[in-house]
């Protein structure tokens, strides 16, 4: 398997968040961000998507896609969190806690094969940049006082999009436009019928739930 050039995302990144650097210097953070790439190419093999390619985040905005593999597609979880949203934070944590239940499955699965070894397949949807930096949080609206988090970087794989958006702020309305379509999936899958019913041909039901907004997010009640 050859090896990419992520020299040029690390220093990319790096470089973006450079205001908001904690701990170590923009090298020692870009050595950081080399040493996670490499460790998860050397499991999963993916290489530099091509410049342009974007994923739309069912009409909830879009986002570009950075790197590949044979079957996912990786993106920037704090781009996914812009998109929807959501503060750079928030996003992080999202994705500290979704592979932290990775980490769980996996051991699971590595304890019932009983043989010792650890795998890899629950692990290659997010992969931690090692990214280290902090931010101010918005003033606390009794006191005043400003606070800061702390925030990393993660890829995260096209897999784990729908997860991400029902914990975003548009999660009612991704729900609202996606039932139709989940309620003719269920019925092909289970033939289930009852709490599954619905009016809307499968084609309406598709363009709906790609729709997006009714309305922009800071007009909402």
């Amino acid at each position: 398997m050859s090896t990419p050039d992520f020299g040029s995302f690390a220093t990319a990144l790096v470089g973006r968040h450079a205001g908001n650097l904690m701990d170590y210097g923009p090298e020692e953070q870009t050595k950081r961000v080399l040493a996670a790439l490499m460790r998860f190419h050397s499991f999963t093999g993916i290489r530099p998507a091509l410049p342009g390619h974007m994923i739309d985040l069912a009409g909830f905005g879009e986002v570009p896609v950075h790197f590949e593999s044979d079957d996912k597609r990786y993106l920037l979880v704090t781009e996914v969190g812009a998109a929807l949203g959501m503060p750079v934070y928030e996003s992080c944590q999202w994705a500290r806690k979704e592979q932290q239940w990775a980490y769980q499955e996996q051991r699971e699965l590595d304890e019932e094969r009983g043989d010792g070894k650890l795998g890899w397949e629950c692990l290659d949807d997010y992969c931690d940049l090692g990214l280290w930096c902090a931010t101010e949080k918005p003033p606390n609206p009794e006191t005043g006082k400003v606070h800061h988090a702390d925030y990393g970087e993660w890829l995260i794989s096209h897999d784990r999009l729908m997860l991400f958006i029902l914990d975003s702020p548009w999660s009612k309305e991704f729900m609202a436009n996606t039932k139709d379509l989940m309620a003719h999936g269920m019925k092909k899958l289970f033939g289930m019928g009852g709490l599954f019913d619905t009016d809307v041909p499968e084609d309406d039901a598709r363009r709906k739930a790609r729709r997006g907004p009714n309305i922009p997010l800071g007009e909402r009640e």
